[in-house]
């Protein structure tokens, strides 16, 4: 009888494990299949995302010695490079959305529209004003402030605008700096505005400061993300930072 029962149970749980691996082979085929329909999907928007970022050689052809380092963390990104031209001045942004993938994705589309309005339709190349724009479009397209959506999400910006015939910079930041190597080694930081473009506070103190420099042949101007210095790495597994960065 001893031998019977546990031959019995023995059997039942073989059965129940049977019928728990199938329904685990199922469900992960299953979880497999939609992952692979997900993923798609955001590879089609990666496709998107870069067809609406100015082209690379169309940059380098207006600006000469010009180099872009773009590489997102995710298969869309927060991060997204801007470019226009208006009274003689190549304006040139680069910008860090709130979020990373799918989210910082759409951010980035609602920021390439609203600088593509601003300069190309109502006219502006100020850095300082064309941020001052951007961060009351940005509030409106996501209703910031108001009682029906509750979101804080924004944009930090290094937006210039350059004349590359008299060798003139103007330039504007959002939480983001601007460096100046000049033709003898020598490093000056500039640093933005400490608020971002958006977000849920209706401040209207909320003004963005234009820089004015005159530049010299040779002179370096690099302007970037926070993506560079946020980078793991070394020994020791850490960040970078910006420090080390500079």
């Amino acid at each position: 009888m001893v031998f019977g029962f546990i031959s019995y149970r023995t059997n039942s749980i073989k059965k129940e494990n049977k019928i728990l691996e199938n329904k685990v082979s199922e469900r992960t085929k299953e979880l497999a299949e939609k992952n692979r329909d997900i993923t798609a999907s955001i590879e089609y928007a990666k496709r998107i995302q870069e067809a609406i970022l100015p082209a690379q050689q169309m940059i380098f052809s207006k600006i000469k010695n010009a180099f872009i380092l773009y590489q997102p963390k995710d298969i869309v990104s927060g991060d997204f490079y801007w470019f226009g031209e208006k009274n003689n001045y190549k304006i040139i942004a680069v910008v860090d959305c709130t979020g990373h993938g799918v989210p910082g994705a759409f951010m980035s589309m609602i920021g390439h529209n609203l600088l593509n309005q601003i300069v190309s339709e109502k006219g502006f190349y100020e850095p300082g004003a064309i941020l001052n724009e951007l961060h009351k479009g940005v509030q409106a397209a996501l209703k910031q402030g108001s009682n029906a959506v509750n979101t804080n999400d924004g944009m930090d910006v290094s937006l210039m605008a350059l004349n590359t015939e008299t060798r003139e910079c103007l330039w504007a930041g959002a939480f983001r700096s601007l460096i100046i190597i000049n033709s003898d080694g020598e490093f000056e930081k500039i640093d933005g505005n400490k608020y971002p473009v958006g977000g849920a506070q209706l401040d209207s103190e909320r003004k963005f400061t234009t820089h004015k420099r005159q530049l010299n042949k040779n002179d370096s101007l690099y302007m970037f993300t926070d993506g560079y210095a946020d980078q793991f790495g070394g020994d020791k597994g850490k960040k970078f930072m910006v420090k080390n960065f500079n």
